[in-house]
């Protein structure tokens, strides 16, 4: 089961980082794979009795943090929101492998790449 954990979480955040270079963004395939493994692999080393959402707050936490490195702010605008919140995203799905939500993972990859493929489109502000 650990396997197989591992490679589906490194599959989705391929998934993710595979639609994040179609648009052409710096983080991609590898970052965001990165990413969903390393949140799959501490959910998956919680010590017997521990609290995963102490773990799955450290991890938001630390992505918040990984996230707010791809952020520039361009005279009046600001660049790079949409990859940060991807990158804080993909640590979710990682999250939700390692703690076995498998459906909640992939329909959550699903709906991140639709979002990020079809919401570019409408530029309301």
């Amino acid at each position: 089961m650990f396997y197989l954990k591992i490679l589906v979480s490194v599959v989705l955040g391929t998934c993710l980082g595979l639609e994040r270079e179609y648009s052409h963004k710096d983080v991609g395939a590898r970052t965001l794979s990165l990413v969903t493994l390393g949140s799959t692999l501490f959910c998956i080393v919680q010590l017997p009795g521990a609290d995963p959402t102490r773990i799955i707050g450290q991890i938001a936490s630390g992505m918040g943090f990984l996230g707010a490195g791809v952020i520039f702010k361009e005279g009046a605008s600001v660049k790079g929101m949409t990859t940060a919140a991807t990158i804080w995203c993909a640590a979710a799905v990682g999250s939700l492998i390692g703690l076995d939500y498998w459906l909640e993972a992939i329909t959550g990859t699903a709906c991140i790449i639709i979002i990020n493929l079809v919401f570019r489109h409408f530029k309301i502000f």
